[in-house]
């Protein structure tokens, strides 16, 4: 029964994306979904048990993305409209202190809403987001960014471990925040590091 709605479910899906509804968008919907469910069943997928957001610190969370965003698109925003160019690009690497793959998928994405931001690289052993920064005044500065966005994150959506964790101050190796991995061409010494 539960596969059925699924099949249905994802028919449906089908269905509206083509914007018509016809036998053959119906029958080519069935088989799409059927070989989708059959290539990746549900049963292999890992169980993790999804938590509830806390209130009040999702709202700090959508707060502070929310104002990340106005912030950014100010500055592109002036950035268009002025003379002459502030853009003084550079890829940071921001070690984290999750490892979480949930919350560093959910930080890699945010990052990537805000404009003037782009992670370039995740890993997760360990974990770390390499950042793309449109306006680099300094790398520390990027790294406190995502720093602040990891925390409100793991406050918002972590275990109870992993906010514990947060709040006895476990803090990320510093040897991977040692360093800009590339800043503006002029700042590159002759191993491409800053």
């Amino acid at each position: 029964m539960r596969q059925a709605l699924r099949i249905l479910s994802l028919t449906g899906i089908w269905v509206l994306l083509w914007g018509k509804l016809s036998i053959a968008n119906v029958t080519s919907g069935v088989v799409v979904s059927s070989l989708l469910l059959v290539l990746y069943p549900s049963g292999t997928m890992v169980k993790t048990p999804v938590r509830r957001p806390r209130p009040i610190a999702f709202v700090r969370l959508i707060g502070y993305i929310f104002g990340q965003i106005v912030v950014s698109n100010a500055h592109i925003a002036r950035e268009i409209i002025t003379r002459g160019s502030n853009i003084r690009t550079g890829i940071v690497a921001c070690r984290l202190r999750t490892d979480s793959e949930r919350t560093i998928t959910f930080l890699a994405n945010v990052l990537s809403l805000s404009p003037g931001t782009m992670p370039v690289r995740v890993q997760v052993d360990p974990p770390l987001i390499s950042v793309h920064v449109l306006h680099l005044d300094h790398p520390d500065t990027t790294r406190k960014r995502v720093a602040r966005l990891e925390d409100l994150s793991v406050r918002a959506f972590g275990s109870p471990e992993a906010v514990a964790a947060l709040s006895m101050g476990v803090q990320p190796s510093a040897a991977a925040n040692d360093a800009v991995i590339a800043a503006s061409p002029d700042d590159l010494d002759e191993s491409g590091c800053g």
